[in-house]
Parts: C-alpha cells; structure tokens; sequence
C-alpha cells in the first residue's frame, strides 16, 4: 500500500528524465497547476471531467506510466457519479433537443398524412369525373345553297397596261418571321462558401457542442479567458458556453463534428487539418 498520491511515482519519472515542470507543460500544452495536481493528488480545482481525464492520459503517455492508479484516484477524488454543472446541462441540452427533434418528427408525420389524404381524395374526383359519359356533339348545321356569282370577265381590253390590282387591304409580301430576342442567360449565382469558422457576425450567448469520432487535440477560451486544451478520443462529448465569443483550435478538424446553439455546423476541415475557428465578436 502506498503512503503518498500515486502520482508522486510521476514526479520522479519525470525528474529523472531531467525536465521541469515547465518544459512538460510547454510540451503537452497542458497547464501547470495541473501537472502539478496530478503528482500531489490534488484534483480539486480540474476542469470537467472529459479534460481532467485526457490531462491524466496525456502525461502518462509522456511518461509511460500506467495511468490507471492515477485515474482511480481521480474517480475516488470527485465521486464516481458526482457530474459537473457542465455535464449535468450537456445532458439536459441533450435531452431536450431529442424531445424536439421527436416532436417535429411527429409534426411532419401528421403533415404528410394530411397531404397523402387529400391526395386520395383529389384522384377519386378524377377518376368518377372521367368515367362520366361525355354530350352528344351538337348536329352540323344544315348547308344552304347560296347564289352563283356573276361572272366577271377578266379579259384585258385592248390597249388597257394597268394590272388587276390586289384587293384592298391586302398585302402580297410576307411580312419577315424575325427570330425571336435572344436574352443572355442570367448567369447562376455561386453557392454560399460560408464554413464553420465564419461565423464571426454571430451575437452570443453561444452553446457550442462538440463530439469527437476519433482521438483530436482541442484548445479553445471562451470571453477571452485562458485557453483550456485537451485531447478527446472517440466518444467523448464536450459542451462550451459563452456570452460573447469562442475561440477554438481543432488538431484534428475531421476528427470532431460540431453543433452551435442547436444547429449541426458544417465540418469542420479535413482529418489530420489543423483548423482555427471564432464564433461572436
């Protein structure tokens, strides 16, 4: 049995690779109270538990310790089922947006119906309208026998040049049939090109919720706070509240799909895409 924290076997692994607590903290971009909780024990004041536990597996990887002891005491520090303020209201946003996306499901499904009733009835008209036997055509009417026009005699007199002139009103040319206007095409109007990290015309408050489907690094600040970073692996779940503005850093843009204020966001970039994103002003 121990008699200190079980993160004190870290500090002499670390001590006798030579490095300080600085130096580890510039190399995981992890800060320095926190290096220093992990080794004394200390997890009182750790973020939410999704950073705290990447923190803990990020330094042992840097160690290559075995970060199951430290995780233990982790767990046994906060309460296994003892959920952050964060967490409790990542699950009730969760919840609530799944009972909304139930409910216009429901709205939908009754619309549809509607429409497919209204669709039935429409053809039944029709087809009881077209098996209705149609009039009789009315009779012709009957010829009658109009009189014969007196003949005229069309013979030119003698010494008469002039030609039999066109009845009046009429035109012998054909006026020209001329092609009709052609109107240049409207040309098409591009397609929007906004992406998730134009989205600096926001007004907060913001919610922004991000799920990782595979292992990503991420640093973001909210109201220009200090930047918090922390790597996620896939399943893991953060959610990210704001009056003004966020700024956030994805190592891995493929990795982490995105969901602000109850709208799913575009992806992000690329797998393996370092990308930098701002939501607000």
């Amino acid at each position: 049995m121990t008699s200190g924290p079980a993160g004190s076997s870290w500090k002499e692994r670390r001590e006798s690779m030579g490095k300080s607590i600085g130096q580890v903290s510039a190399d995981l971009r992890i800060g320095h109270r926190y290096l220093t909780g992990i080794e004394e024990g200390n997890f009182g004041h750790f973020p939410e538990r999704v950073f705290s536990i990447g923190f803990i597996r990020s330094y042992a990887k840097y160690l290559s310790q075995d970060p199951g002891p430290v995780l233990a005491e982790y767990e046994r520090s906060i309460g296994s089922h003892d959920d952050t303020e964060m967490a409790a209201q990542l699950r009730f946003g969760w919840v609530e947006r799944e009972r909304e996306r139930g409910s216009r499901r429901a709205t939908y499904a009754i619309a549809a119906g509607a429409v497919l009733l209204v669709g039935v009835v429409l053809a039944w008209v029709n087809l009881h309208t077209e098996r209705r036997p149609l009039p009789p055509p009315p009779s012709p009417p009957a010829a009658v026998a109009l009189p014969s026009p007196p003949a005229v005699d069309n013979a030119a007199k003698p010494g008469d040049n002039a030609a039999v002139a066109a009845p009046s009103g009429v035109d012998n040319m054909a006026a020209p049939v001329l092609p009709p206007a052609q109107v240049p095409p409207t040309p098409a109007e591009p397609a929007s090109s906004a992406a998730a990290g134009d989205a600096g015309h926001l007004v907060g408050p913001f919610n922004l919720f991000l799920e990782a489907n595979e292992q990503t690094w991420v640093m973001y600040s909210f109201d220009d706070g200090d930047p918090i970073d922390v790597t996620l692996y896939a399943g893991d779940k953060i959610s990210i509240h704001a009056r003004r503005r966020i700024t956030l850093k994805l190592g891995n843009a493929g990795g982490v799909a995105g969901t602000l204020n109850g709208r799913r966001l575009p992806p992000f970039g690329e797998r393996g895409q370092v990308r930098k994103l701002t939501f607000g002003g």
